[in-house]
């Protein structure tokens, strides 16, 4: 009636039976065992493609920072002033720090020389995109200088004949 207690099945404990394989399980009697050697080669694969990931990755920010640039106000106001300063602050934090920033997150004995530098480049160029959002930004809000706000300091005398 009662379900029987801990102790009572620890007394009669039940024997196993052996149960049907379901009809899905496919025997794993002919498969061997991948080696250590193949193993290593793709966890070397995976560190590489992680590698390049980590240099793509300011990449994938610069459309969201163009099209957050594009709807922040053009006037001097303290949000977008402080946004575009963000724009211009982060990457040239994470330039200055890339071998840092690689060293941290991968593992450069996979990786040989030449596509180590060739990642550090490309990491590079696009933080040079978001800086280049930075400086679009900073023309529309008219703090870049241009040939008009000079016009007053050009001589500009013609001689007439």
């Amino acid at each position: 009636m009662f379900p029987p207690t801990l102790l009572e099945l620890k007394a009669n404990k039940p024997t196993t039976m052996m149960l049907a394989s379901p009809p899905s399980l496919i025997p794993q009697q002919g498969i061997e065992k991948a080696k250590p050697k193949s193993v290593n080669l793709q966890l070397n694969k995976l560190k590489y493609k992680k590698a390049w990931e980590l240099a793509y990755s300011p990449a994938k920010n610069i459309p969201m920072n163009l099209i957050m640039m594009y709807f922040s106000p053009n006037s001097l106001q303290i949000i977008s002033i402080m946004m575009t300063i963000n724009l211009f602050t982060t990457p040239l934090k994470d330039i200055f720090n890339c071998n840092e920033i690689f060293e941290k997150s991968v593992d450069l004995s996979v990786i040989d020389t030449y596509d180590l530098i060739m990642m550090k480049m490309f990491f590079i160029v696009c933080h040079f995109g978001t800086l280049l959002v930075g400086m679009w930004k900073l023309n529309n809000m008219g703090i870049i200088p241009t040939k008009a706000d000079f016009i007053g300091s050009i001589n500009n005398t013609l001689e007439t004949i």
